[in-house]
């Protein structure tokens, strides 16, 4: 999901299948998360193309989201950790 709009406690926001509404501050995580938007994706060790693979995620799945550069982000999931294009992200801001 995505935060589209605020006021007080209340967050619009907007999800994967471009649905929305309004949900409680209460009922949101601090924790980030994106979906793979290509059919599938290389999970590189390094941010760049010529790094090794770790590992290869099909679309729609679901990775924690770490931290982003400005054309790389460092996802998680419960096994591995490492680098994906951002251009093939969903859920960044």
């Amino acid at each position: 999901m995505l935060v589209i709009e605020k006021f007080e406690n209340w967050y619009r926001i907007i999800d994967f299948n471009d649905n929305k509404g309004w949900i409680s501050k209460t009922q949101l995580s601090d924790d980030s998360y994106v979906i793979i938007i290509r059919n599938s994706e290389k999970i590189l060790k390094f941010p760049n193309r010529n790094s090794k693979i770790l590992a290869l995620a099909k679309k729609d799945y679901i990775l924690e989201l770490e931290k982003c550069r400005k054309k790389w982000c460092k996802v998680a999931s419960d096994k591995i950790k490492g680098w994906v294009p951002k251009n093939s992200l969903w859920g960044i801001d």
